[in-house]
């Protein structure tokens, strides 16, 4: 499988960025096919899949980005065989705002159940001043809220937004907004709220380990899932070694539904190479991993 990066982490709206794809070994004899995903397709283009010429070692291509009226998150996958990847983009509205705000581009809940993502607010060079948070959009049957509701001055941080869904509410996508603002001020973020159904027990098995490729080490996990199905998948890195929520580094996933069959699947983050102060929790359905800290892990 490759590691996936983007050339850097957020690019305006109707710009273009580059994707970076390094295969752990030279593509053998036929080359290698890599299949690619986005979660927003509407607002980052990618080809389905791209092809590694036999012999290379490292893929890099341009990728269009459309323009956006708030600013999105935008997860990529990449995937050969049961091996995954993954990495995000943000993708910022053009503005001469002093500041903006972005959370992951979906979120998945089960009908009864709970969740959360993370808000993150930055600002630019000379303002400070606080800012206020507000989450709109959401149906009846689902209760959003923020922690804390305000970041303060200078502006730049981060806040949980938690996502509690009724029993009933009825499965579907819908439209969240996350609007952060100052006096006349404000700048805004969407998201999809994704309420899913059923059982999603996956009776995961999680083993965190170290996936090495080009002379370095990226923090991971090796998952089988006994009850074989499609489940929503995540993953959030944190700085440290005990999965502290103030310590958050790094988020793939963001719920995006994969089928898991009778392979045992390897995924992992790709932005802190070789960091072993770190810790991470990795969701397949209704299950979460154990904290895995990455001080003692193994080699994958």
């Amino acid at each position: 499988m490759s590691a996936l990066t983007f050339s850097e982490a957020s690019v305006t709206g109707g710009d273009a960025s580059e994707i970076d794809l390094s295969p752990s070994h030279p593509a053998p004899s036929g080359g290698l096919n890599i299949m690619l995903s986005s979660s927003e397709p509407d607002v980052l283009e990618i080809p389905s899949s791209v092809q590694l010429a036999e012999g290379e070692s490292s893929l890099s291509f341009p990728v269009s980005t459309h323009s956006v009226s708030a600013s999105v998150s935008v997860a990529v996958r990449a995937q050969l065989g049961s091996s995954v990847a993954g990495a995000s983009l943000s993708v910022l509205p053009s503005s001469s705002a002093s500041f903006n705000v972005s959370l992951p581009a979906s979120i998945t809940v089960q009908q009864g159940k709970a969740g959360s993502a993370t808000v993150t607010t930055k600002v630019n060079s000379g303002f400070d001043e606080a800012l206020n948070l507000k989450a709109s959009g959401e149906p009846a049957g689902v209760t959003l809220g923020l922690s804390p509701k305000t970041i303060p001055a200078p502006g730049s941080g981060t806040s949980k937004l938690s996502v509690r869904v009724a029993i009933r509410e009825q499965t579907g996508s819908y439209p969240l907004t996350i609007t952060a603002s100052e006096g006349s001020s404000s700048a805004s973020a969407k998201s999809t709220l994704r309420v899913i159904s059923g059982t999603t027990d996956p009776d995961a098995t999680f083993k965190g380990c170290w996936y090495k490729q080009g002379g370095h080490s990226y923090q991971a996990v090796n998952v089988s899932a006994a009850n074989q199905g499609t489940y929503p998948f995540n993953a959030v890195l944190y700085y440290g070694s005990s999965c502290n929520p103030d310590d958050y580094a790094d988020q793939f996933g963001y719920g995006e539904l994969i089928n898991f069959g009778a392979s045992e699947y390897t995924f992992w983050f790709t932005a802190f190479a070789d960091q072993t102060e770190m810790s991470a929790l990795w969701y397949v359905g209704d299950q979460s991993s154990q904290c895995v800290s990455y001080l003692t892990a193994p080699d994958c």
